[in-house]
């Protein structure tokens, strides 16, 4: 015990201070980052930006406009292949010509005429064109041969290389290039939509992972002085 007005045990002494945890430790290194995002991810985040207006009438500009161009190819050949037939197993019969329309001018546009025939004790009549796709150059004769079909009295090919379903918007070579025109402006909208989200581009390089173990110390020239004169 101590004597009278002596100090307190412990007194003067500095407070004994309980180290916290970790001290004294060297500091952990920093997380290792994680990887890049995987193609796929990265697709579908590009796909969350994209302006869905714009790729949208985009996709639909241009297979309207590539179907258009492949309809017309199509159709031109099946008016080909059906003219082939008539001509080769049709029945001739002669047809009167009538009511030509001139719809742009003469030379020039779908000029059409009315031709009428008898088949079988059937009367027929069908609107074909009056020359090639251009027109007419002059007008057509009052009387005109054709090749029926003997199955379908009502389908057949005129001594001027129409059929009977000449009249046809998609009888027209002059309808491609406004197709493949109209798949230019779809594919251009198409690719606009999607760059700006990088969806085209090349997916970015994972950073390098970090090694484990302590950081090397990088000494200054003093230190790397004296280490050598202690050597």
């Amino acid at each position: 015990m101590a004597p009278p007005g002596g100090p307190e045990p412990g007194a003067g002494e500095p407070p004994t201070v309980s180290p916290e945890p970790g001290a004294g430790e060297l500091p952990r290194e920093n997380p290792e980052p994680a990887a890049g995002p995987g193609r796929w991810r990265r697709l579908r985040s590009g796909l969350r930006g994209v302006h869905r207006g714009s790729a949208a009438l985009g996709l639909v500009l241009l297979l309207a406009g590539l179907t258009y161009a492949v309809a017309i190819g199509a159709y031109k050949w099946h008016l080909h292949a059906k003219a082939e037939r008539l001509r080769a197993d049709g029945i001739p019969v002669r047809a009167t010509v009538s009511d030509r329309r001139d719809t742009v001018g003469r030379g020039g546009g779908t000029d059409t005429v009315q031709v009428w025939y008898e088949y079988g004790g059937v009367q027929h009549n069908e609107r074909i064109l009056c020359g090639s796709a251009g027109g007419c150059t002059e007008d057509p004769p009052a009387e005109m041969m054709l090749w029926v079909d003997p199955e379908r009295p009502a389908e057949f090919v005129a001594a001027n290389g129409n059929t009977d379903d000449s009249v046809f918007f998609l009888n027209s070579w002059g309808g491609v290039p406004f197709g493949l025109l109209g798949a230019a402006l779809g594919g251009g909208f198409l690719f606009a939509a999607l760059v700006p989200t990088g969806m085209l581009d090349r997916p970015a390089p994972a950073p390098p992972r970090r090694r484990p173990g302590r950081d090397r110390v990088r000494r200054t020239r003093a230190a790397r002085r004296r280490g050598k004169a202690r050597r």
